[in-house]
């Protein structure tokens, strides 16, 4: 997450508008009204959503044709790893030094509708990779939240390194979507992830947009 351009009040905006259209004037809330919209998203619509998104998904994989190189690249935070409780703690808010307190915790649980798709992934043969907004400082105890969130089994974790920084999501993790296919001959169905950016750039079939009203990612 320390890449990211964390932006909360679009993702109150996003949940806010959802029922207007371009021809009404935008809604304009109390901010503390706005948070309470997003907590009552999450706890009452947002795992139904969740479950519509992941059986579609794997209707989709299961209709086609793969290869012993097939892969799905997987976004972590608020995709393979939720960081609820530390919106919640933090009050939606990004702090340095709390969220590298988080990260370096490795308690960060899976999102149960991802795991779901990433068991079935496993079951099918499909390689898993992950890439991620977060630095090679914390690659170690990324990798090991992973592992204990019950992500066992994958090919391999790429984390933003010094090369990185400067460079927007879209281009960072599409970067390595071709090194991927070119370099080490993947053959990548699929991306799944909250943000645009994990999907956007090319070298991709499958695009499994996940639910973000936190923050965006540019």
């Amino acid at each position: 997450m320390t890449d990211k351009k964390i932006s909360f009040f679009v993702g109150i905006f996003l949940l806010l508008f959802i029922f207007q259209t371009s021809s009404q004037p935008p809604l304009v809330v109390n901010l503390s009204e706005a948070k309470k919209a997003v907590k009552e998203y999450y706890a009452y619509r947002y795992n139904e959503e969740m479950d519509s998104i992941i059986i579609d998904a794997i209707q989709q994989v299961k209709q086609l044709n793969l290869s012993k190189n097939s892969a799905f690249v997987f976004d972590v935070d608020e995709t393979a790893l939720s960081n609820f409780e530390y919106e919640i703690n933090n009050d939606f808010g990004y702090v340095k030094k709390e969220w590298d307190k988080w990260v370096f915790a490795e308690k960060a649980p899976a999102i149960k509708q991802v795991k779901q798709f990433y068991d079935t992934l496993i079951s099918m043969g499909i390689k898993v990779i992950f890439i991620t907004g977060r630095t090679e400082e914390q690659f170690q105890a990324t990798y090991n939240n992973l592992v204990k969130a019950g992500y066992t089994k994958f090919d391999t974790l790429i984390c933003r390194t010094k090369e990185d920084f400067g460079k927007t999501a879209k281009e960072f993790k599409s970067q390595k979507r071709k090194e991927l296919t070119i370099q080490k001959g993947y053959f990548i169905i699929g991306t799944i992830g909250d943000q645009w950016s994990d999907h956007e750039g090319g070298y991709t079939i499958i695009k499994v947009k996940l639910p973000n009203y936190l923050y965006k990612v540019d």
